[in-house]
């Protein structure tokens, strides 16, 4: 199998996983897709580096490949390597972007307004305020609550991926939670006590 191969059945077999990723990250579905796309460009055009050799892993001697028999031990490794790369690429591009953004953020006056939009379901309703909740909070604060909370990592796996001490990640989900429970209890979303614990 090729690479042209591996990104296909890379893209078909988790692309809306990871567009699903991105969107926790972002709160805008065309930007998810938007760096869904871009991650796999990026782990496309690796490949090719590779003179047409499947990638290796950033910091091992793993080869990339997506057959599902593959050993993590012996050659090839599963397709957890390839989707792991992929999503560390669209953490740094999300991240990366929000930099940019910022930067003419200072320049460039904001004009228009994100009012709310109320939905008759409930269950909607509650999802639209939290990723509104989570539009507030800073990128590495919400980098952080998406790893730890929506991805079930730990506090080290956090700080590991995003390059900062646990306490740095810790002080972080604690800012974090703290503009949530603002935000989100006045709006009945987090009724259970702890809900954002």
């Amino acid at each position: 199998m090729g690479w042209h191969e591996d990104l296909e059945t890379l893209a078909a077999q988790r692309g809306s996983v990871l567009v699903g990723y991105a969107y926790t990250l972002c709160g805008d579905v065309r930007q998810a897709e938007d760096l869904v796309q871009e991650a796999l460009v990026k782990y496309c055009s690796r490949l090719v580096r590779r003179g047409g050799r499947r990638g290796q892993a950033a910091a091992g001697t793993y080869t990339l490949s997506l057959d599902e028999s593959a050993r993590s031990d012996g050659g090839h490794a599963p397709v957890e390597y390839a989707e792991a790369y992929v999503r560390r690429t669209v953490l740094n591009l999300y991240l990366d972007g929000w930099r940019r953004k910022k930067k003419w953020a200072d320049i460039e006056p904001r004009v228009a307004t994100h009012d709310r939009v109320r939905f008759p379901d409930s269950g909607i309703t509650a999802r639209a305020d939290v990723v509104q909740a989570l539009s507030r909070l800073s990128p590495r604060q919400r980098a952080c609550v998406v790893l730890r909370y929506f991805e079930d990592m730990t506090i080290d796996q956090v700080a590991e991926t995003l390059g900062n001490a646990p306490g740095t990640v810790k002080r972080h989900l604690h800012d974090a939670l703290r503009i949530l429970r603002d935000v989100l209890e006045p709006a009945g979303v987090a009724t259970a006590e702890g809900a954002l614990r």
